[in-house]
């Protein structure tokens, strides 16, 4: 399976990194941590995700209020659109490609 994280995606997870290092040190790597493995479950059975609009999957991240949002422009390919906090706005996120 290959797996494409758009530079937007990487930058909301960066910056979600960076707020949980400054509220706790070493908060950061644990939420990067529950990343990696939303990824590896993600790339290991894409389609067995909710569907949450056409053509676009959701995994929600265990420990940390975070949804990974996600296409797969075809069958070999995981492309990550979005990494949103559960309160961001609905609609954030979903046009891109």
């Amino acid at each position: 399976m290959n797996l494409e994280i758009i530079p937007l995606a990487q930058h909301e997870i960066a910056e979600a990194a960076k707020y949980y290092r400054n509220r706790q040190p070493g908060l950061d790597d644990e939420f990067l941590a529950e990343i990696d493995d939303a990824v590896a479950r993600i790339s290991a059975n894409p389609v067995s995700f909710e569907l949450v609009r056409s053509g676009i999957r959701r995994y929600l991240v265990k420990r940390f209020p975070y949804g990974i949002y996600y296409r797969m422009p075809d069958e070999n390919t995981v492309r990550i659109i979005v990494v949103r906090h559960h309160r961001r706005r609905p609609g954030y996120g979903m046009r891109r490609n």
